[in-house]
């Protein structure tokens, strides 16, 4: 008979500590339908994994306001870059024994459980996985002065997106092994500098980020929220 497959211990990081510069305020509390972007994005990931306990990572500000609003298990205050919010998120989570994190961020308010499981899924045999959108334009590369220098093949090229799922072994050596002064886009790049195997997961469902007010009106427009 073969042994069952051990189930990772999970635990939720939700980073949610930016400042919203590009969007012009505070987007995580705009509303999308009876609820805020953050509150929406935390629902979607206890609807997908309900047994994982949740840690939402937010300014330092807006500490005691979300603790008013959101049923999770700790809210905690962020760092300086969205990676250093990460990492206290992740530090946060090894008092409870996990040895998987989900990190999502807090402004996709629409990721669908299906892909946040089907991420998970993916991690068996790898360091982490990321889910991730097609390329749907052509891609060209061009010089400084905006000269098309080639266009690429855009089949083996990925739009990252979230949850990311990482083992925490695998991330601490990663942060360990490279320069964390360096600006990073997310944990899978720390991971793949480290040397580390990230699986890519291809979404089945919309996912967009609220980075600017019109990606909040295609979100509720994908909702169909009228506000």
């Amino acid at each position: 008979m073969p042994k069952p497959v051990e189930q990772p211990k999970l635990a939720i990081v939700i980073a949610a500590a930016g400042t919203g510069r590009r969007f012009g305020g505070d987007k995580l509390s705009a509303r999308i339908g009876s609820h805020t972007v953050l509150e929406a994005s935390v629902d979607r990931l206890q609807e997908a994994l309900p047994e994982a306990p949740v840690i939402v990572v937010v300014s330092s500000t807006c500490v005691e306001k979300w603790r008013s609003v959101l049923g999770v298990d700790e809210i905690i205050s962020g760092g300086n870059r969205r990676q250093d919010s990460v990492r206290i998120g992740v530090d946060a989570t090894l008092a409870l024994g996990i040895d998987t994190v989900v990190i999502h961020d807090g402004a996709r308010p629409t990721v669908h459980a299906d892909d946040v499981r089907a991420t998970v899924g993916a991690i068996e045999g790898a360091d982490g996985a990321i889910l991730c959108g097609p390329v749907p334009d052509t891609v060209k590369r061009v010089s400084n002065e905006g000269a098309v220098l080639e266009t690429i093949d855009r089949d083996r090229l990925r739009l990252a997106q979230t949850p990311q799922v990482f083992r925490v072994a695998a991330l601490e050596e990663a942060w360990t092994a490279c320069d964390l002064d360096r600006e990073w886009s997310d944990e899978a790049a720390i991971l793949e500098a480290a040397g580390g195997t990230v699986h890519a997961v291809a979404a089945r469902h919309p996912n967009p980020k609220i980075t600017t007010p019109a990606d909040l009106e295609l979100v509720r427009a994908l909702i169909g929220d009228g506000s």
